[in-house]
């Protein structure tokens, strides 16, 4: 198992919201609020053309911010995968881009040394199994996280979401309720034996099960809940938070709203006092593939500020 920073540091990632819903320009959760049906929302995907996508260029820019990981939406709560697999036609070779992103920023990341983990969403509002045959949608679902831990190298870790045990939801939002046992214990399992270095976390706000190696606050530090669903609960296990550079976690076309660098200096180094081993900061790239430049300008800013501080951050 890898390890986690010692107490003397703190580990930094950049994660990217990136799909479907980027083209929207009104955030990955554009299908539900905006009722969109599937057979709507899915036409998107021959709309879906990254042609301004480069690889290198994303890492380079993680490894400028003085980040040691990347972690990238490899499928959101739409349901369309950002990489190819056998498991649906819903992906991104089906789209007029034709080409798997995920490859090519595994290939960029090994070459500079950056540690690469994705994002998978358990909740699927497009899969018509999630909602009519659980047993066929879990062995969908980990048939994808095995393709994701034999198909592009060593990886660095897995981030879930989409399981919010707590969360009552009302009759109009049925569809996200799961059909049974997401069997998270055998999933966890796989990928430890597959990854043995794979660091694994699940974003269901409560304490950690079984399996995951720590524990993330999304929006909020280390036992608060100023967001509204977070637990004030703290395991046994490392901490993680988890904040965005901009307005939201994707791409929006009309709102910009990126915090200064001091803002982001300060979202690392309060994690770092309330205990924190990974800080987490988010972008939302554009529909067309690039890191828009006001976050690609926080980023290097980031990056030069932790220098000139000489803050401590370490790789994980």
């Amino acid at each position: 198992m890898q390890r986690f920073c010692d107490r003397e540091s703190i580990a930094l990632g950049i994660s990217a919201h990136w799909g479907l819903y980027s083209l929207y320009g009104r955030g990955e959760w554009v299908m539900a609020q905006e009722n969109i049906p599937v057979s709507e929302y899915e036409k998107s995907i021959k709309k879906f053309n990254p042609v301004r996508f480069d690889a290198d260029e994303w890492i380079k820019l993680v490894k400028d911010s003085g980040a040691s990981a990347f972690m990238i939406t490899t499928k959101h709560h739409d349901g369309f995968c950002l990489f190819d697999t056998e498991f649906s036609r819903y992906n991104i070779m089906h789209t007029p881009f034709g080409k798997d992103p995920i490859a090519a920023l595994a290939e960029a990341a090994s070459r500079h040394k950056i540690g690469l983990h994705f994002y998978y969403s358990l909740l699927d509002w497009h899969h018509p199994a999630y909602r009519n045959c659980w047993p066929e949608y879990i062995s969908y679902y980990q048939g994808q996280i095995q393709e994701l831990c034999t198909k592009y190298g060593s990886v660095g870790g897995f981030i879930f979401d989409g399981f919010w045990p707590r969360n009552e939801f009302p009759p109009e939002y049925d569809y996200f309720r799961p059909g049974g046992d997401f069997c998270l214990k055998q999933t966890y399992e796989m990928i430890h034996s597959l990854q043995p270095g794979c660091l694994i976390v699940n974003n269901h706000h409560v304490l950690p099960l079984d399996g995951e190696d720590y524990q993330i606050w999304e929006l909020d530090y280390p036992g608060e809940n100023t967001i509204g669903f977070n637990t004030t609960e703290i395991g046994s296990l490392p901490t993680a938070t988890w904040f965005n550079i901009n307005k939201g976690w994707s791409y929006n076309s009309t709102v910009r709203d990126v915090k200064p660098t001091e803002q982001l200096f300060q979202f690392i180094s309060e994690s770092y006092r309330r205990g924190a081993s990974i800080c987490w900061l988010n972008v939302g790239p554009s529909p067309s593939g690039e890191i828009i430049k006001e976050e690609a300008d926080a980023l290097c800013g980031l990056g030069e500020f932790i220098r000139k501080q000489h803050f401590k951050v370490c790789g994980f």
